[in-house]
């Protein structure tokens, strides 16, 4: 959603650095994971579910955010962000990285999928350092080519109808996602 966001509002090749944020900060969770927090934060219930409890808050600031933000002013935006000047590029990497780390997900995913793949009679840094690299390439590619998708996208999406859409599908799949993430903490077991 953020990597649609920026790539509506400045264009594709202006979002790059946010693409990179996004993937930066998948990479500094699989570190977290793999160098010993995220047993710890999986070792200790409570402190993993004020964690997720914490991301899903968030989620829900930006969904109810997007939810209400006024249409009008996001088709603005759309019809002069050439207008605009963007955020920098550090800036843009600093909030996406942001954005990024307050998904726990990825913790749980890299502690239980990583270690599938490591080879006890090899090193483990190198062997969780390349798997690191990759699949934070993998995220920006794929982060990538959503910018550019929804860049192609920006014409009908400036339209009367297309903000408020951007901002109802938004906003509902931050809430979603926080919904299932507190279901996830509090619900399941």
């Amino acid at each position: 959603v953020m990597t649609i966001t920026l790539s509506l509002q400045h264009g594709w090749r202006k979002s790059i650095a946010g693409c990179a944020g996004l993937a930066v900060g998948i990479q500094i969770l699989f570190i977290l994971a793999v160098s010993g927090l995220g047993v710890i934060i999986a070792a200790s219930p409570t402190l993993f579910a004020l964690i997720k409890t914490l991301g899903a808050c968030y989620l829900l600031y930006l969904g109810f955010k997007n939810f209400f933000k006024d249409a009008s002013r996001t088709a603005g935006l759309l019809k002069h962000a050439e207008k605009q000047q963007p955020e920098n590029a550090a800036a843009q990497f600093g909030k996406c990285v942001l954005v990024s780390i307050t998904n726990p997900q990825p913790i749980v995913f890299g502690i239980s999928v990583l270690p599938q793949f490591i080879d006890a009679a090899l090193p483990y840094v190198p062997q969780v350092s390349i798997m690191i690299a990759v699949y934070g390439l993998i995220v920006f590619i794929v982060m990538l080519a959503t910018a550019i998708l929804a860049s192609h996208a920006r014409r009908f999406l400036s339209g009367p109808s297309g903000p408020k859409i951007v901002n109802c599908a938004s906003g509902a799949v931050f809430v979603a996602i926080a919904a299932w993430v507190l279901a996830q903490t509090f619900l399941v077991n």
